[in-house]
């Protein structure tokens, strides 16, 4: 009896555990992150940069439909305060060109000149030495 009680939950441990196995995982959430090496120009301010991050945050980010969330955040405390990190949220990986073109279209709506776009862009990339990562990840989603 011993055994055949062990041999049975050994038995259900195998097959549960098999099926666990063969269940597809639950997809997370594609996760962007970019991180922008921040320059310090002589006629700039933190002013204008959080003005122009904002400016873009409410007429692009926040209005692409295709992005869950999308956070900007600068250093603050440590050894190097370089750092700007973009944070996006998208929910499949077969979204993320749909939401970049969305971004580009909302770009060129905002800023419906090509001055007006130039003048945008300049104004912000004084902010950055073109240096940067980009990186994507996968929300880790548990099976309940």
């Amino acid at each position: 009896m011993k055994y055949s009680i062990i041999s049975s939950f050994l038995f259900i441990l195998f097959f549960a555990g098999a099926n666990a196995m063969l269940a597809q995982a639950p997809q997370g959430n594609a996760v962007l992150m970019s991180n922008y090496e921040r320059a310090f120009p002589m006629d700039g301010s933190m002013a204008e940069f959080d003005s122009l991050t904002h400016q873009f945050q409410t007429k692009v980010w926040d209005k692409n439909p295709l992005v869950i969330s999308h956070k900007t955040v600068r250093h603050w405390w440590g050894h190097d305060n370089r750092d700007v990190i973009e944070i996006t949220v998208i929910k499949t990986w077969e979204d993320i060109p749909k939401a970049m073109q969305k971004n580009n279209e909302l770009f060129m709506e905002a800023w419906s000149t090509k001055e007006a776009r130039d003048s945008f862009d300049k104004a912000y990339n004084k902010y950055f030495t073109g240096k940067h990562s980009d990186e994507i990840y996968q929300e880790v989603k548990f099976n309940k």
